[in-house]
């Protein structure tokens, strides 16, 4: 991976990227305010005057390889885009597609990537989501893997890399993602519960996909990072029961585990997962 210099932001179903040119040591404006808020409408997110927005991807946006679930950037194919006038909500009836929120950035500077067109050049900066949210069909999420190229152009622009593991499974709902250098593999997190865990898919078109909860356990992980010496920090994000005196507060119910691989280079050799235990003094 190459160094690079840049802020990334996501808004629902629309990916902004903030960019700014260096010279010298790096310098901004600071800002005495936070972002601006108004009822009822959306108000653009304030950055340093060394920087600009410039659109990337939004929700419509069509993916270049779609299937017959998954066919937009941020949207399900399972409704419109926008609600008809006057139309309904139902049970049976979708007014409006189900956005399917893509998550958290993973930015990376890769050179001789592939995609569907073999004979287009793709660039070398991607940003990989995993999408955090969908339909499910056959009571399974239908969850997916895109990778934005940001070289390309807008019928290029977002690839489905990747919507089954290598056993054919459909991939849950994806919240963290991070690279891991050692295995060189992107790590993906879900926090749907009984059917969280972890999973890892190569950077390269069609990703493969294995699922990692044998070596990591289930639980609803949102965060996940590596450190220097290979292991795996993973963050649960699971709300517990209402608290007896507010009943809008809960109790803690999220663990931070470590995972100690046998094999840094590659986690599906298993390895050792530590929880982190918080000791008080008498």
């Amino acid at each position: 991976m190459k160094s690079f210099a840049c802020v990334l932001s996501l808004l629902t179903t629309t990916a902004l990227i903030a960019t700014a040119a260096f010279a010298g040591s790096l310098k901004f404006t600071h800002l005495e305010a936070n972002n601006a808020t108004a009822d009822d409408m959306a108000v653009a997110g304030a950055i340093a005057a060394e920087f600009s927005h410039s659109l990337i991807a939004e929700g419509k946006m069509k993916l270049e390889n779609p299937s017959a679930i998954n066919t937009y950037y941020g949207y399900a194919n399972d409704g419109p885009l926008s609600p008809a006038p006057g139309d309904v909500q139902s049970k049976d009836h979708q007014v409006e597609a189900t956005k399917t929120e893509p998550d958290k950035n993973t930015y990376l500077v890769l050179e001789g990537q592939k995609g569907p067109d073999g004979a287009y050049d793709y660039g070398s900066h991607f940003l990989f989501q995993g999408h955090e949210n969908g339909v499910h069909k056959d009571g399974k999420p239908q969850g997916y893997l895109t990778r934005i190229n940001l070289d390309a152009d807008e019928a290029h622009r977002v690839t489905l890399m990747a919507d089954k593991d290598t056993s054919g499974n459909t991939l849950p709902f994806m919240d963290g993602s991070a690279w891991n250098p050692f295995a060189k593999r992107l790590m993906l997190t879900g926090e749907e519960g009984d059917e969280g865990g972890l999973w890892q898919a190569t950077a390269e078109f069609p990703s493969t996909v294995d699922d990692l909860r044998g070596v990591a356990g289930i639980g609803s992980y949102e965060g996940v990072q590596s450190d220097m010496d290979g292991n795996l920090w993973l963050i649960e994000d699971a709300g517990g029961k209402k608290g007896e005196t507010s009943q809008h507060a809960r109790q803690p119910n999220s663990l931070v585990f470590r995972l100690v691989p046998a094999d840094k280079a590659d986690l599906k050799k298993g390895g050792k997962l530590e929880v982190l235990q918080v000791m008080g003094a008498d």
